[in-house]
């Protein structure tokens, strides 16, 4: 199998791709090469793809807006290479799941049967990449090494992947149940096994001081790096030890947080923080997510009061040094108001003034695939036009201004892309501003909006 890592949907022709360790298609990699499957891997944010070793081409489609992406390339391999080419797709935008309250939350079978094709396999549907490969079980990637992975890349292209930020997979779910969110959610998280985390780890330290670097950054792949104190603590203890036998190497640590877990650490186990800060943890992503108790009930995120996000922010950068990023995702339809959008500026501009809080503003998409909006009756309309029109999935990025497609009203549409663009103006603002896709563009509007995303990455 040829397993393919997509080019960013923002990458200028003529130049590299965005370059970050896919760590969802290293780990599948892995599983299927321990399972005896011989696999050629291809990142095209180096290039386009030159050689297949197989008649089967797996895609990793990373999220919505990669969808007309992966359209386009499978099209294009058909045309470079022979036309009976077998493509499976997978990652989480595909997972087909029940809702409580409506039938599925990714994309259903007939949905994916239009958008890509009859002869095209799921490959998150259960049991499929077994019977795709002839193997009776594969493993999970909760305990499989990444290390035989990253043995086959050159010291240059190691180099290439690792001076930059990279993604650990330390991870999965969360037990919180945010109605906007697409990630698999109201669950309980589960770790990776320490054991594989701390050989994968010393690898990569001794790695790179063998090549001459001395420092690696991580983004850790839990969606509430504080939600489970227990497996925080170990993970913590791992990396001191990992630490003191590397004492020349140094980690780099951000990840996504809740407020409300962040001030239960604090208040009955600050040692954990301590722990993890002596590790290297020097950011946290607090999901703020409209700073107003209405829509924190809307969207389902009772979990946040003004009180502790306050504590939280405060805290964090006071106590323990931790600088606290927040992630303000607002412009929530049906909910949001003139007042409730200026409020939420007026709170992430007081936090970057008063304890020098990173801005990273998103602008809420109600029916993305995954989240609970996605499958509600009163979207049906829209989500049958992105099927219709597949290069409407770049406008879910949750980096795009809103547009006509996802905030139908003008005047609220005008004052969400007002307070969003006025956000990312704040000094630190990490977010870079998305130009969406729209019903009716046209073919040359399609193309100025391309170049004018060209280049755009989130980090």
């Amino acid at each position: 199998m040829d397993l393919i890592q997509p080019r960013h949907s923002y990458a200028h022709e003529e130049w590299k791709g965005q370059i970050y360790t896919n760590t969802s298609l290293w780990t599948i990699w892995t599983i299927l090469d321990n399972a005896g499957v011989d696999i050629s891997l291809h990142d095209e944010n180096f290039g386009e793809v030159e050689s297949l070793s197989s008649d089967t081409v797996g895609i990793s489609l990373l999220w919505a807006p990669y969808i007309p992406v992966v359209k386009d390339m499978m099209q294009r391999l058909k045309s470079k290479f022979w036309n009976d080419l077998k493509f499976v797709l997978w990652w989480q935008v595909l997972t087909q799941k029940q809702s409580k309250m409506w039938k599925t939350l990714g994309l259903d079978t007939v949905q994916f049967k239009n958008l890509f094709g009859e002869d095209v396999v799921n490959g998150m549907q259960e049991g499929t990449l077994e019977q795709v490969c002839n193997i009776q079980k594969l493993s999970t990637g909760y305990d499989v090494s990444l290390i035989p992975m990253y043995e086959k890349l050159s010291d240059t292209d190691f180099l290439t992947y690792f001076t930059k930020e990279i993604s650990l997979y330390v991870s999965q779910w969360c037990k919180f149940d945010c109605d906007f969110c697409a990630a698999v959610k109201h669950q309980k998280e589960q770790y990776r096994e320490a054991q594989v985390m701390y050989i994968d780890l010393s690898y990569i330290a001794e790695r790179l001081q063998r090549l001459g670097e001395h420092k690696v950054s991580i983004y850790m792949s839990n969606l509430d790096v504080f939600q489970s104190p227990k497996q925080l603590e170990w993970f913590a203890d791992m990396m001191l030890q990992i630490q003191k036998e590397h004492p020349w190497f140094t980690f780099n640590l951000r990840g996504l947080a809740g407020t409300k877990s962040f001030v239960y650490l604090d208040r009955q186990h600050p040692q954990i923080l301590e722990k993890l800060v002596q590790a290297g943890f020097t950011a946290a992503g607090y999901g703020v997510d409209g700073m107003w108790p209405e829509i924190w009930k809307w969207i389902k995120k009772p979990q946040n009061n003004e009180k502790d996000v306050l504590d939280a922010i405060r805290v964090s950068k006071g106590k323990y040094n931790i600088t606290p990023e927040l992630l303000m995702v607002f412009g929530h339809v049906g909910v949001d108001t003139p007042e409730s959008l200026k409020h939420s500026y007026d709170f992430v501009q007081a936090m970057v003034e008063k304890y020098g809080a990173v801005p990273r503003p998103h602008i809420a998409k109600p029916f993305v695939p995954g989240n609970d909006g996605r499958n509600h009756p009163k979207f049906q309309q829209e989500v049958a036009t992105l099927i219709q029109q597949p290069q409407l999935f770049q406008s879910l990025d949750f980096t795009a201004l809103a547009s006509k497609l996802t905030h139908p009203d003008k005047a609220f549409r005008d004052l969400v892309n007002y307070y969003y663009l006025e956000m990312c103006k704040l000094p630190g603002n990490t977010t870079l501003p998305i130009i969406p896709y729209d019903i009716w563009d046209s073919q040359q509007v399609l193309e100025q909006k391309r170049k004018e995303n060209l280049g755009k990455f989130d980090r």
